[in-house]
């Protein structure tokens, strides 16, 4: 079988956080990371950069309505024709591993063993490395567990020896969280994902953290992780992904969204800030740092803000895309190193708008404490 590894192990003493070099049959990768989807791979495409993104995972994330997921569950033709568009899209991409996220929009689910083997099949078509089964609103933690013992006798029956990674939904509270991330706890799955749903939710990193610390050896994933923390009903500035190792997930992937309501334009666009783990729009950094990018990426290196916003609304945002996707990596490799040197809490007080999140954090379990 495939095998799915997290080797040379570091764990940081006052946080959850870790780092290692994940293996995924051939492909290795250094942890703590942000892995790219597909849709900033075809932000490459949109701003004509000759440089590839870097990472060795790719998520093929996908926004799925009801009549498409219909279609695919029910015609074979949109099946394999689905399948095809997916194995194109990472064409040119080698050594990397690939795996396959569904977000559900409106009533878009799946409950039956059929629909699984639909989507099973999917992933076989389009030659995913890591096949993905996903917690669906509605599911009960007992239908959940009887769907991942169908996977795995589908991958029995097929003689397929790719790697399984059930994907929980965040949940309100971290009893929830546990209930379903159980039979992949128990079952000694190397692999657990976790679908954010585009939110912040404490109880579900908490359930992450324990997961974690009993099972140092799991890959744990972060799907739909959006650009800022909402926290005790403020939206803070702080980037979340930056802080998911904090929180013992080892890896992350952006947000998928559908277009905004009402069109998009350049000033609602955020843009990742290394020199604080901070996300902001235009306005906000020309208050911070004025016409200055705090990046040499290849998105950045050369211009000054003007520069970087200039073009057409959906170049602006692909930019931003390759920018945040650069900069959060070049990040995440220094939190690799601040944790194996033991200095991570130090290297979080150096960023300003990680240090506050952390701030709000401890002041927020404080006054739960108190009589």
């Amino acid at each position: 079988m495939v095998g799915v590894s997290i080797q040379d192990r570091a764990s940081d003493e006052t946080t959850s956080a870790n780092a290692g070099i994940l293996r995924i049959g051939k492909v290795s990768a250094a942890l703590p990371n942000k892995f790219a989807t597909t849709a900033e791979l075809n932000a490459t495409r949109m701003v004509g950069t000759k440089d590839s993104l870097p990472g060795e995972v790719v998520i093929s994330a996908k926004l799925m309505y009801p009549d498409s997921l219909k279609k695919i569950l029910k015609e074979d033709a949109t099946l394999r024709d689905f399948a095809r568009r997916l194995s194109r899209e990472a064409g040119g991409f080698e050594d990397i591993a690939r795996l396959l996220f569904l977000i559900f929009k409106g009533e878009a689910s799946y409950a039956e063993a059929e629909d699984l083997r639909t989507l099973l099949d999917l992933q076989y078509f389009a030659d995913m490395d890591v096949i993905t089964v996903q917690q669906a609103a509605e599911m009960s933690p007992e239908d959940f567990a009887s769907l991942l013992k169908f996977a795995q006798r589908w991958m029995d029956q097929k003689g397929i020896d790719k790697p399984i990674m059930p994907v929980i939904r965040a949940s309100e509270t971290q009893r929830e969280f546990e209930l379903f991330s159980a039979p992949a706890v128990k079952g000694k799955s190397h692999l657990l994902g976790v679908d954010m749903r585009g939110g912040f939710h404490y109880y579900t990193l908490r359930a992450v953290e324990r997961i974690k610390k009993k099972n140092p050896g799991m890959w744990i994933h972060a799907f739909q992780t959006p650009p800022k923390i909402r926290f005790a009903r403020h939206m803070l500035p702080s980037s979340q992904g930056m802080l998911m190792p904090y929180f013992g997930v080892d890896s992350y992937s952006r947000w998928v969204v559908p277009p905004p309501p009402v069109p998009l334009t350049k000033d609602k666009i955020n843009v990742f800030d290394k020199s604080g783990w901070g996300v902001f729009k235009r306005k906000e950094w020309t208050g911070l740092h004025g016409k200055k990018l705090t990046c040499t990426c290849p998105m950045c290196k050369g211009q000054n803000l003007d520069g970087f916003y200039g073009g057409k609304v959906l170049t602006v945002l692909s930019r931003s895309k390759v920018h945040d996707h650069y900069a959060q990596q070049d990040e995440l490799k220094k939190t690799s190193e601040s944790i194996r040197k033991h200095e991570y809490a130090r290297l979080i007080k150096t960023k300003k708008y990680a240090n506050m999140f952390v701030g709000e954090l401890k002041k927020s379990l404080d006054a739960e404490t108190k009589p």
